[in-house]
């Protein structure tokens, strides 16, 4: 019996008033595995016991060449300067004082890298 078919038992044999604890505990699932599957069952409709795609909803998209560039140039500025902090925060403050969008401190610790 593949998964599908052991979802769709699960909740048959719940519709016909079986206790869920002896539903899960019958197919040794958990009671997290039972719910999951029950609250699908509900609110998905005809597609619910199919695994929803694992893949990110989001792409993150690069930052253009030239901010790749300012976040370089303005730290080798730094390290240039005596006594000056030259990490990302610095540098995202910096690239705001010379007119350029905010980048994420996150983001200028990754082209540092």
């Amino acid at each position: 019996m593949d998964k599908i078919e052991i979802r769709k038992q699960a909740i048959s044999r719940y519709e016909n008033s079986e206790s869920p604890r002896a539903i899960y505990q019958s197919f040794g699932k958990s009671k997290r595995w039972f719910f999951k599957w029950l609250k699908r069952y509900r609110h998905d409709g005809e597609n619910w016991p199919k695994d929803l795609s694992r893949k990110t909803h989001h792409t993150w998209e690069r930052i253009n060449k030239t901010m790749e560039q300012a976040i370089i140039d303005t730290r080798k500025k730094l390290e240039a300067t005596l006594y000056a902090q030259i990490g990302a925060p610095n540098i995202r403050w910096n690239l705001e004082n010379q007119g350029l969008s905010a980048v994420p401190v996150s983001t200028i610790n990754k082209v540092l890298k």
